[in-house]
């Protein structure tokens, strides 16, 4: 008897896990209290991998995303993110070994040109025209970010007018020169950068049509699940693209050889990620996408199942506004809202009534 007055007692229960990975504690307060259960936030692990079409039509593109790289940037120093950024191109595909015939005599950057094959799916270490910066993976470590993610970025216009950005994207991440860029507990967040749309598939032919066997976008997220091993609403990755979205874009730019990003926003949508617009604001586009990166990747689990009216969120001793975060009932967390994403090495603490107890 004494021990179902006890469990009457108990009124809330305080958890949080940061991305699945945190460290879980019970203890049984004082009368009136309850189960408590808290962690601090684990270091937000963020990888981001930019595909750029380097493509003949794609030069004043990729100025605009180089340029307006701070716009982007901005969030993840303020918080002081462990993130990491690497890039690769449209035409990193030309790497897989259905290629090897044709690897010399199709248009491949000039940097590329006399050098093994595989090397065309490594991380871009600089451009054709500057030469190596001297870094593959980008991090917050070193101290002229922009300049060398510029140096990075410019990748020419001398690349295969086959864009394939799904099948790069793979075929860059499957490279083993880049593993271990996808970190265990992090976020990956994929940005594809083309004036074209997808049309991945098996063989070499170049054809843009869709009446063609092509790669399903399923497929694609099929593969990025096992990949991260998260998927549905508690997936630790998405996929964002700038393209052309709609035909007003595409009249406004069109000299035949850009198409609607069709297949390529059905993949930003079916992973949660953005759809910017390759006529718009670049520095407006790329805030949207570093907003949504910045929200998902600190989206915190919980162990337990809540009454959602009931859940108070408190980061270093401070409660956070209800407008500030929301429960996402389907994936069981809470998401901030950007402006209160919390900092690096925060502490967050969330209390709720349960449902029903568990020991």
């Amino acid at each position: 008897m004494k021990a179902v007055k006890i469990v009457a007692l108990v009124l809330t229960a305080l958890t949080i896990t940061a991305c699945g990975n945190g460290s879980t504690s019970y203890s049984l307060l004082s009368e009136g209290n309850a189960f408590r259960q808290a962690s601090s936030q684990q270091l937000t692990k963020i990888d981001v991998m930019w595909v750029v079409d380097n493509s003949g039509s794609m030069a004043s593109s990729q100025t605009n995303l180089a340029n307006n790289f701070p716009a982007f940037i901005q969030k993840f120093t303020e918080k002081n993110y462990d993130f990491q950024m690497a890039v690769t191109t449209t035409d990193a595909y030309l790497a897989l070994p259905l290629y090897t015939p044709y690897y010399n005599t199709v248009p491949t950057p000039s940097y590329y040109q006399g050098r093994p094959q595989e090397e065309i799916a490594w991380f871009r270490d600089g451009n054709p025209t500057q030469g190596p910066s001297g870094y593959s993976i980008l991090t917050s470590a070193i101290t002229d970010l922009h300049n060398v993610f510029i140096q990075n970025v410019m990748q020419g216009i001398a690349g295969r007018g086959d864009e394939r950005s799904f099948q790069s994207m793979r075929t860059a991440l499957d490279s083993p020169n880049n593993s271990g860029f996808v970190r265990q507990g992090g976020f990956l967040a994929v940005i594809l950068v083309t004036d074209e749309d997808d049309f991945s598939h098996d063989g070499t032919a170049q054809y843009e049509r869709y009446d063609r066997p092509l790669h399903t976008v399923d497929s694609y997220v099929s593969y990025l699940d096992g990949l991260t091993g998260s998927s549905g609403p508690g997936r630790r990755y998405s996929v964002n693209s700038i393209s052309v979205n709609d035909q007003a874009c595409l009249d406004s730019i069109n000299n035949g050889a850009q198409k609607i990003g069709v297949r390529v926003g059905q993949l930003a949508t079916a992973t949660g990620g953005v759809k910017g617009n390759l006529c718009g604001d670049f520095a407006q586009e790329l805030a949207l996408i570093s907003k949504s990166i910045v929200e998902l990747s600190t989206q915190f689990f919980l162990n337990g199942s809540p009454v959602p009216e009931s859940i108070r969120v408190i980061v270093n001793g401070v409660e956070v506004p209800k407008s500030g975060w929301t429960y996402i009932a389907a994936s069981n967390a809470i998401q901030f809202q950007y402006a209160y994403t919390p900092p690096q090495n925060a502490i967050i603490n969330v209390t709720f009534d349960p449902t029903q107890l568990s020991f």
